[in-house]
């Protein structure tokens, strides 16, 4: 398998162009980056990301305006990435130009939006949601990148307002973690609190960010051992995946992305959270095992498979943030680019299925999730893994098809996908000067896939299930229903 298998991409640094005029700066899209550009331009803008918090201030709608203006400003010099387009006349690269007029592409890439007496954040997402990327000015420049600031007329007691801020950009660009890290640089650029910046624009592009490869420290010495037979488990994990697992059916309804998506989102109290991780750890398992167990038994339970002897856990590719693995002169704070790992899940169910009780195939199910995230976590080879994979053809997939001839051939495009994000406050500081932010809002244009979210904040864990109008708000209902359900499962008394 490995001699079929491309290698890891060499010579993946920015370079500058100097025989373009004026010059510009460019580097191949690298892992994650390449695989959701390519899945972006296969499912119709799949997966672009729409993150933003809502806050209240004491500043005013003008000097607020100013203050997000002048932050975004802040935020491009730091991480310049946001202001590169993709060209793919022979492989896709990140381009960044230091020569475009800055005020211009600020005009293109800020946007104030009025929403009159009240703030409906989850409404504004999905409204982003059914955007598709990028925004192109009237003069032709256009932008992968964009930042939203929804101000209201709404005043509390106190005379502070409520306000919303929003990014909107591809997955290839960025992911759910940096995002939010994104997000809390925003605030504090606006509130001036914490770090500031000189912006120093011929200076910029000296934060261009590098690739997942040299932001974990290059190829590690076990890559030719362990790492090939690393790389080997999960192509073999993925093959087998795609072909055996458990899937749903596909939505009785046809595809429209023009229909918003579909979302709810449930909280637990401050006492059910701290006894699901009280349990969790008698147990030895994380939360995101435990819920993408209780998420895959009630795929189970939502569209039931016949009596088999061969049962394999619902399709799932599980992506994971690279954070643990970046060398020390990489701050994650201000890595804004795409760089997850992915991990294949196989698990047989067999067993676990014939198991007395749903709370004993809870348990076994999630200890199986678990052992499998510990093989791929604990190997240094992992974030090597994606620069591979993400060479290979989308399984399936043409990129010169229409939407709904690739969505029948895709064998993932009709799974449910669960993510934990852990807790929002290791990422945002909740309160920076005058703002205090409220609340966080995930969002991603999706096509037949949904997705289930939890993150933790205010110390309760939060649900939150997106999908396609297609599915129906009752199944996608009963889908977020069930996964908490199931996994509060390990809270009950009942016999294993």
């Amino acid at each position: 398998m490995a001699s079929s298998l491309p290698v890891l991409p060499s010579h993946t640094e920015w370079v500058l162009d100097t025989n373009r005029h004026p010059p510009v700066y460019s580097r191949p899209l690298v892992g994650s980056e390449l695989w959701m550009h390519n899945s972006w331009l296969a499912l119709d803008g799949v997966n672009e990301l729409c993150t933003g918090v809502k806050f209240t201030s004491s500043l005013g709608i003008e000097e607020m305006r100013d203050c997000a203006r002048q932050a975004l400003d802040k935020f491009r010099f730091v991480c310049p990435i946001v202001s590169c387009v993709i060209e793919s006349d022979k492989s896709p690269r990140w381009v960044y130009s230091p020569s475009v007029d800055r005020e211009a592409w600020l005009n293109l890439a800020f946007v104030v939006e009025q929403r009159g007496s009240s703030l409906d954040s989850s409404e504004f997402v999905k409204d982003i949601n059914i955007r598709k990327l990028p925004y192109i000015g009237a003069d032709g420049t256009s932008t992968l990148f964009r930042v939203y600031l929804l101000v209201t007329s709404k005043e509390d007691d106190d005379n502070r307002r409520e306000y919303a801020l929003f990014i909107h950009s591809p997955h290839s660009m960025t992911d759910g973690g940096p995002s939010l890290h994104g997000l809390n640089l925003m605030c504090q650029f606006m509130s001036g609190s914490g770090v500031d910046v000189a912006v120093v624009h011929s200076a910029e592009w000296r934060n261009l960010p590098v690739d997942i490869i040299a932001a974990t420290g290059g190829v590690p010495k076990e890559w030719e051992t362990s790492g090939t037979e690393l790389l080997q488990d999960a192509m073999r994990q993925a093959e087998q995946m795609l072909t055996s697992s458990h899937r749903l059916p596909p939505p009785s309804r046809p595809l429209d992305m023009s229909q918003r998506p579909i979302r709810h989102h449930i909280i637990l109290s401050e006492s059910e959270t701290r006894a699901v991780f009280g349990r969790m750890k008698q147990l030895g398992v994380s939360i995101s095992a435990l819920f993408k167990a209780a998420n895959g038994l009630a795929q189970f339970n939502l569209s039931p498979v016949p009596p088999a002897e061969d049962v394999y856990f619902p399709l799932h590719l599980c992506s994971v943030s690279p954070e643990r693995y970046l060398k020390p002169s990489v701050n994650p704070k201000t890595y804004f680019a795409s760089s997850l790992c992915m991990m294949p899940l196989r698990i047989p169910m067999t067993e676990p299925l014939r198991q007395g009780s749903e709370k004993a195939t809870l348990i076994m199910t999630a200890k199986k999730v678990q052992e499998q995230f510990d093989r791929y976590l604990s190997d240094p080879c992992l974030p090597m893994t994606m620069p591979i994979i993400a060479q290979l053809p989308l399984p399936g997939t043409d990129q010169k098809a229409n939407l709904n001839t690739n969505l029948h051939r895709v064998p993932w495009q009709m799974e449910c996908d669960f993510q934990h994000f852990g807790m929002v406050e290791s990422r945002i500081s909740l309160r920076q000067g005058h703002i205090s932010i409220d609340n966080v809002y995930l969002g991603a244009r999706v096509t037949t896939t949904m997705s289930v979210r939890s993150w933790i904040m205010h110390r309760k864990l939060h649900f939150q299930i997106e999908g396609a109008a297609a599915w129906g708000d009752e199944f996608l209902k009963s889908m977020l229903e069930e996964t908490i359900r199931i996994g509060l499962l390990i809270l009950t008394d009942a016999k294993l």
